[in-house]
């Protein structure tokens, strides 16, 4: 009787524990998102046109996997287990490092020297770069470029055992053709070896408030203006690492912040640091556009101080319009993300060159275009390289019915945006130290 008994309480435990997860997402909706998750949304039975949704229990499914009760829970407490006992990662974005730290495992490539930008695609970023800074001058603005580091390329000594790379980075190639164009760029991580704390956070990808202030001080001091930011005084506060969200999205640990203590005196249009565009008003003097990524969290608020109006922006398109005559323009990227320069090409007015540095063009065959007009009455053109490739270090004209105009180059082609009406359009280019033309076919 009492092994009887034994096994019936046995059973529904069992059955309570295995219920629970299916209850509790009934009962409170389910699990939450943690760090950047983007869960699945409950599917319907049919779809918009009345018929049975075929992929039904599948979607179903999905749902239930990410929502169930106590998932964050189970996550966090699975990914102690592996840290602890096998000293591994169970999220393939986090990698652990020594003395409670935590990477992020995209940076590898840089630190490693994996994938190596070519020397086609370091020269168009800084090209893109530079006519960038061109089409702001043409306003009477000031430009500027930076890189905010990432964490193991300046705090490496908790990193795990990977050969760290004897080559120039990415972001140190790239510092040099910007040298080479003139290019107006803030060297952070040259700021950030000088300073003997640690001004990123263990549990997080991220520099900390004091390492923003740093960050802010080095763009003015580049803008000409005091910044005195790093000065402080700080006061203590904490963070949530989103390292250690991602690994361990039910944990209460924090790390350890610095908050500018003298606070801010400029108001914002939202209190999300993480909207697409913020709108500030107050501070300091001038005007700011800002192209910023997540670094942008802690920088943005020095920034907004140290101007009269500000617009600091998420979006890739780097676009130099929405600043005011003679403002400033900001881009700052993070290391890892280099690439966006030849990803996302900015929206800008091509500039008119000297027809004479195409003289001499071969015709070199045709080229597919892809044409877009604007509401402004221009018109973005994009093409692609396939036979003819231009060399490491060439620009890219477009000449439009005897008109000339040098395109945002991209390794393997081209993005410009001039005025409609043209009727012929061709591509211009020196490929193998010749210089060539090709038709664009629309």
């Amino acid at each position: 009787m009492k092994k009887r008994l034994v096994c019936i309480l046995f059973s529904l435990v069992f059955f309570a524990g295995c219920l629970t997860p299916l209850v509790g997402l009934a009962v409170t909706g389910g699990a939450k998102a943690g760090a950047n998750e983007v869960l699945a949304v409950r599917p319907s039975l049919k779809n918009r046109d009345g018929t049975l949704n075929g992929d039904y229990l599948s979607g179903l499914a999905d749902y239930v996997n990410d929502r169930f009760y106590l998932r964050q829970e189970c996550v966090t407490a699975w990914a102690r287990l592996n840290a602890a006992l096998l000293r591994t990662s169970v999220t393939e974005d986090v990698l652990l490092g020594g003395d409670g730290w935590l990477y992020y495992a995209p940076t590898l490539d840089d630190y490693t020297g994996a994938a190596p930008m070519t020397d086609r695609e370091l020269w168009c970023a800084a090209r893109t770069l530079f006519l960038l800074q061109e089409a702001v001058e043409r306003r009477d603005g000031r430009f500027l470029f930076t890189v905010a580091p990432n964490k193991n390329s300046l705090y490496d000594d908790a990193m795990p055992a990977y050969p760290r790379a004897s080559s120039p980075t990415n972001a140190e190639s790239l510092a040099a053709l910007l040298a080479d164009m003139g290019v107006n760029y803030v060297n952070l991580f040259e700021a950030f070896r000088t300073q003997p704390e640690t001004l990123y956070f263990p549990t997080d990808s991220h520099w900390n408030g004091k390492g923003a202030a740093l960050a802010a001080d080095s763009l003015l001091a580049a803008l000409g203006r005091d910044g005195a930011f790093f000065a402080g005084p700080f006061a203590a506060g904490e963070h949530r690492g989103d390292l250690y969200e991602m690994l361990c999205p039910a944990g209460l640990d924090l790390d350890a912040d610095q908050v500018y203590a003298p606070g801010f005196g400029f108001t914002a249009d939202t209190a999300n640091a993480n909207s697409i565009t913020i709108r500030t008003q107050g501070g300091g003097e001038g005007a700011l556009l800002m192209y910023r990524d997540s670094f942008g969290r802690n920088l943005y608020p020095f920034m907004a101080q140290a101007f009269s109006e500000a617009v600091f922006s998420r979006k890739t398109d780097f676009d130099p319009s929405p600043m005011a005559d003679g403002g400033v323009m900001i881009v700052e990227l993070v290391e890892r993300n280099l690439r966006y320069l030849n990803t996302y090409p900015p929206t800008l007015p091509a500039a008119e060159r000297d027809a004479a540095l195409i003289e001499g063009a071969v015709p070199a065959g045709r080229i597919q275009a892809e044409r877009r007009a604007a509401a402004d009455g221009s018109v973005s053109l994009r093409g692609t390289f396939t036979d003819v490739l231009p060399d490491d270090d060439s620009p890219v004209w477009i000449l439009a019915d005897g008109a000339v105009y040098e395109a945002v180059p991209l390794p393997d082609g081209f993005s410009v945006t001039m005025p409609e009406g043209f009727s012929t359009l061709s591509a211009v280019y020196f490929s193998g130290g010749s210089l060539v033309m090709l038709d664009c076919i629309m």
